[in-house]
């Protein structure tokens, strides 16, 4: 598998609008944060050909997709349904058109519900086409691990605060944004990882997500070969917060690419 960071910053980015902070005026490209979202490229245990996958549709989708090198996904998985997590699926049309060819969507029935609200004119039949519409099929998934095109997912239920959202084991790879407590029955699932990216907000604790303190505490309970951080503010500045981290655990950053065997 290779796995290539899109963005790595919390739900407004970094820099934020108008702020001067030390993070949001750096001139270090690993402290610019798009918001958060993985591409995924992995080969078909049917038949061996590559196989695209996309968790979440930031709002820098299409920004992210260019900036990388990227043109093709196969599949969108989504954690769950707030803004910054699924405002760039319109943009999954130039997909359609580029390749001929439907994305398939998977998620809870909560998620997909929302989706279905927020993008009405998808799935509403007397939507004028002319500009195209993304050209997307809907599938409900439950804690149950399910296939697409070969490749075994497993999601893992965790909290956002009140909110349930979905995170997804893929092999040896484990994905964790937006999460504040994981439950207990969840961690077998998360076992023997070659690599974990998971929510650190800030250094501070927050309602609704892992402060870098409570993240670390997971990473070393888990002891994957490598964790990454996810879902940054501005209040963390890249090389200092690595320089603080224990060995193995670093921040993710917009363009980290890294392969699993």
């Amino acid at each position: 598998m290779k796995i290539t960071v899109l963005g790595s910053g919390t739900s407004q980015g970094v820099p934020i609008i108008g702020c001067s902070c030390p993070t949001c005026i750096s001139t270090n490209p690993k402290d610019k944060r798009l918001r958060v979202s993985v591409h995924i490229q992995t080969a078909s245990s049917q038949n061996g050909k590559p196989v695209y996958l996309l968790i979440d549709t930031s709002p820098d989708f299409r920004q992210q997709m260019l900036v990388n090198g990227l043109s093709n996904i196969d599949a969108i998985i989504y954690t769950h349904a707030h803004v910054d997590h699924i405002m760039g699926l319109d943009d999954i049309r130039q997909i359609n058109q580029l390749h001929w060819k439907t994305v398939d969507v998977f998620s809870n029935e909560k998620t997909l519900n929302k989706i279905r609200a927020t993008f009405s004119y998808i799935f509403d039949p007397n939507t004028y086409k002319g500009g195209g519409i993304p050209n997307i099929t809907l599938h409900t998934i439950t804690l149950d691990k399910f296939t697409f095109n070969g490749i075994e997912i497993i999601p893992i239920e965790y909290f956002h605060g009140p909110t349930r959202v979905f995170g997804y084991r893929i092999g040896g790879f484990a994905y964790l944004t937006d999460c504040s407590m994981i439950p207990e029955k969840e961690f077998p699932k998360l076992e023997n990882l070659e690599v974990m990216i998971i929510d650190a907000l800030r250094y501070r604790k927050h309602e609704t997500h892992f402060s870098i303190d409570e993240a670390v505490e997971v990473a070393q309970r888990l002891n994957p070969k490598m964790t990454y951080f996810t879902h940054m503010t501005h209040d963390v500045l890249h090389d200092e917060a690595n320089e603080q981290l224990p060995e193995n655990i670093e921040l993710s950053y917009d363009g980290l690419t890294f392969e699993i065997p």
